[in-house]
């Protein structure tokens, strides 16, 4: 498809060339009932994405905007064969394998994204780490055959975990990994840049409106049909109390929303009984220690919102509320395992709380 203009309203750093934002002028009257939408599984999530305001049929006079759907779905799955690390043949998998021995010439959208992984690793201490991978690899968890490994396990593979190891050359570009046995992991981070790619390829191609959602990410272009900002939903991070009930909703236009939690995905020890969750502490080779059962960090990308995300679930709640208000731009809830919802300033008064289970949590200033 051609493309017709430029991103609107989101800033994606993996764009270049692009100043100017698209003619809003030239979209269509907003539609309440008109979406054209598609659910597929990917990354073993749904992925839903939903485009507003186009009239599609199927027949040869629709909007040509209607083959997007199809054009997403292939850049979604293409993205997942190169990046995942759970299947032999992909390009980060590649990378992993030749540790230690030789570098790997990546397409520049991969480039790019390993490039931002390991800068926002180095910039947040390690809180955020690219390359978690062999610790991620040991414990499994979420995948088959996760187990609690050893303690001398995991103390033997720390080393391991060293963004300034990661050698990349923009030029040819490659990626190499100093020692055998180092290990990327994207997946804090690749749902979040899928749906930056998709909001790119929508945007530059005409749409006004869209909603992307990647499991947890949502990611919104625009806002609904009245002019109001879209309303995301945050589920319940005590899915045994509430099943899928939301426990509230916020605002949101032009932004990505991003919620994770210890509920996601987690192993229950069978000779302890212990549940490790899957937010791993590069510095212990352990699941971080507090008490936030979910998080939802609202970004203006879904590549930083995932970020952002891991950073802040890894300060806890004091000090994670602190660094957000210290940082403009992004905005919080967190709730713990007692049921406390805590919101940075900007939510104050825009979150919303489900009334049905508003019983079992209680907003707090900390």
């Amino acid at each position: 498809m051609k493309k017709l203009g430029c991103t609107f309203g989101l800033v994606l750093l993996v764009l270049v060339g692009c100043e100017n934002a698209i003619d809003t002028s030239v979209c269509p009257e907003p539609v309440n009932d008109l979406v054209h939408e598609r659910i597929e599984l990917s990354m073993d999530t749904p992925v839903q994405i939903r485009i507003f305001d186009i009239a599609c049929s199927g027949a040869d006079n629709d909007d040509p905007r209607c083959e997007l759907l199809d054009e997403a779905f292939t850049l979604i799955f293409d993205l997942e064969t190169r990046l995942t690390v759970n299947d032999v043949g992909g390009e980060v998998e590649r990378i992993n394998e030749m540790a230690g021995i030789s570098p790997v010439e990546v397409a520049s959208d991969t480039f790019y994204l390993i490039e931002r992984s390991i800068y926002y690793s180095l910039y947040s201490e390690g809180l955020f780490n690219a390359t978690i991978g062999p610790v991620t690899n040991l414990w499994r968890i979420g995948m088959e055959g996760a187990r609690r490994p050893d303690d001398t396990e995991i103390s033997a593979v720390l080393p391991l975990l060293d963004p300034t190891r990661v050698v990349m050359d923009a030029e040819a570009s490659t990626v190499f990994l100093e020692e055998a046995g180092m290990r990327l992991d994207l997946g804090a981070i690749a749902k979040g840049f899928m749906a930056d790619e998709v909001a790119a390829l929508l945007t530059s191609n005409g749409v006004c409106r869209a909603m992307i959602t990647i499991g947890g990410e949502v990611l919104a272009v625009g806002g609904r049909y009245d002019g109001t900002p879209f309303r995301v939903g945050i589920h319940s991070p005590f899915p045994e109390l509430h099943g899928r009930t939301l426990v509230g909703v916020v605002p949101t236009y032009n932004r990505a929303v991003l919620s994770s939690g210890t509920y996601n995905r987690f192993f229950v020890d069978p000779e302890t009984d212990v549940v490790y969750h899957h937010i791993f502490d590069a510095r212990t080779g352990f699941p971080f220690d507090n008490d936030i059962v979910g998080i939802t960090i609202i970004a203006d990308t879904g590549l930083l919102g995932e970020v952002y995300t891991t950073i802040v679930f890894a300060l806890g709640i004091e000090e994670g509320l602190a660094y957000v208000e210290a940082h403009p731009g992004i905005e919080v809830v967190l709730i713990s395992q007692d049921g406390g919802i805590y919101l940075s300033s900007g939510l104050e008064g825009g979150f919303e709380l489900e009334p049905s289970i508003a019983d079992d949590f209680e907003i707090r200033t900390p």
